[in-house]
Parts: C-alpha cells; structure tokens; sequence
C-alpha cells in the first residue's frame, strides 16, 4: 500500500533511544513508533515473522515484519508484508549495492516454514524423502516452462530422495495463467496424471486473454471437456488461494523461485549437489 509510510527521514536512522532487553524487541518497539495510522486505514497489529543475520554484514540482520491495517469506511482489513535492516544501533528500510546503485531488499527471502508443505502440494517424490524441493511457479513464465520439467523429472528419477512441492504463482504479467491453473487443477479433479509436466512441456500461444481459448487449449492436451463454470469450484478458488497466502507470506515476487530444505536457493540447482549414490 504506497500509502503506508516509516517515519524515515534519512535512509539510516539511530534507534539508540529504544531501550529493550533483545533485538526483536528493539525492532518491534521501533516500528511502533515508525508506522502512522492516517485517515485511510489505522494500524491494529505489527509483528516480526522471522529474521537472519546477513553474511556478508557482520552483526547485522534482516527482519521480516507484517502489518495489519484496517480500512476506514471500506470493511476491509489487509497486511502488508515488508523488511527491515539493522544492527541494534541503526536501522534502514532498504539496502542498495554501491557498483550497480540498484536495491538488493528483494535478495532477501524469509525460510520456508515447515507448515507450508502440505500433501496437496506433492507432484512428485515421495513425501518422507530426505529432501524437500518446494517451487512457486507460473506455467506461461519462459523460465518455468524450461525448469519445470527439468525438476519433475529429476524428482520422478529419484523419489526416494526427493519429494517436489509445487506452487502457483500467476503473475500480473501473463493474464491468461489463473485460468490454465484452474483448469489443470480441474483435470487433476478428473484423474489425468502428470498434469503439471504436461502443461509445462506444451507449449501455449495466446495471443489474447481469452479464457475459453485457454480451456479449450487444455481440454485439447488432455482429451477432456472441462466447461467454463468449473474452473470456479469452491475447491478449486480456494486451493490457489492457499498457495498465493504463502506467497504473499514469503514476499515473493517473481517465478520461478525455489527453496530446497526450507532455504531460498538463487541457484535453483542445487538439489543436484544432494543426491545420494
């Protein structure tokens, strides 16, 4: 919400004045000062999620808050997902690489939590393997469409190892994409197998948003007649639902983006290094 705003006048402010018996706390009672209710929304809750130390700045941390904010006069309440940086004496709200001037804020990615993985999630592997592969993903981003299938197979090849949790992440970018997950998870709903490699090996030309172009593209894949007012099935709603709540929990903002054992793995190819011969 562009109208939520720290009360940061400089980049870096000194919050010596915060007198508190641990980080945590220091941090909480600083951001009870910083957030300011105005005449759109008052603020009625503020918590830290999680934190981590920064390795390549000792003593510092990154600290992964939410806030919750009701609306005046729309009945609406929301939470707002942000980060800050510190290390008890200093406090900023972004971090920006001195050669390339750009903000590495968005680098930092909180754990996978352990709630997350859910069995609805498993496309592949076997749920008690050692090592968990959890990947957020839009089935019409180029990127996930060559890693996708990569990663199934790799699962599929070795599931005594592995177990691969798999989450949608439609982007703004590609409008038609809500209505091709509807429709894969509705074909699941129907007992197609291997659904997901399907539709990430095929490959999808829309040249306009067209949600009966979409369905009748899937049902075509799969030899299936999915009808329009399937695709909004309570179940079905809800299941993608789920999966932008851990999202918008994890701050995500692109795709692919792949966590192996809880940690957020930029290289997206380590899981490779894991196996076990």
């Amino acid at each position: 919400m562009k109208s939520l705003t720290l009360k940061l006048l400089m980049i870096v402010l000194s919050v010596n004045t915060l007198f508190a018996n641990s980080l945590d706390d220091k941090v909480l009672k600083f951001l009870s000062k910083s957030v300011v209710a105005t005449k759109s929304y008052k603020v009625t809750g503020i918590r830290v999620e999680s934190s981590k130390d920064i390795p390549s700045m000792a003593g510092w941390k990154v600290y992964f808050v939410k806030i919750d904010l009701d609306l005046i006069g729309r009945n609406k309440s929301i939470t707002i997902s942000d980060k800050i940086f510190t290390d008890g004496k200093l406090v900023t709200k972004d971090l920006v690489d001195i050669n390339t001037a750009k903000s590495i804020k968005n680098s930092f990615i909180p754990n996978f939590r352990a709630e997350f993985y859910k069995d609805s999630n498993i496309i592949a592997g076997n749920k008690n393997a050692t090592n968990k592969i959890a990947v957020f993903s839009d089935p019409l981003c180029p990127f996930c469409m060559s890693y996708m299938p990569r990663v199934i197979k790799f699962v599929n090849k070795h599931p005594k190892q592995f177990v691969l949790y798999y989450y949608h992440f439609p982007l703004s970018m590609h409008p038609n994409s809500p209505t091709l997950i509807k429709a894969g998870l509705v074909a699941k709903k129907k007992g197609i197998k291997n659904v997901d490699l399907k539709m990430y090996e095929e490959i999808f030309d829309f040249e306009k948003t067209d949600k009966k172009l979409v369905l009748d593209s899937v049902n075509k894949l799969f030899g299936i007649d999915i009808k329009l007012e399937e695709l909004n099935q309570k179940d079905i709603l809800k299941y993608m639902k789920d999966d932008m709540k851990i999202v918008n929990a994890l701050g995500l903002n692109g795709t692919p983006r792949v966590f192996v054992n809880g940690k957020i793995d930029p290289t997206k190819e380590s899981y490779l290094n894991l196996i076990k011969k």
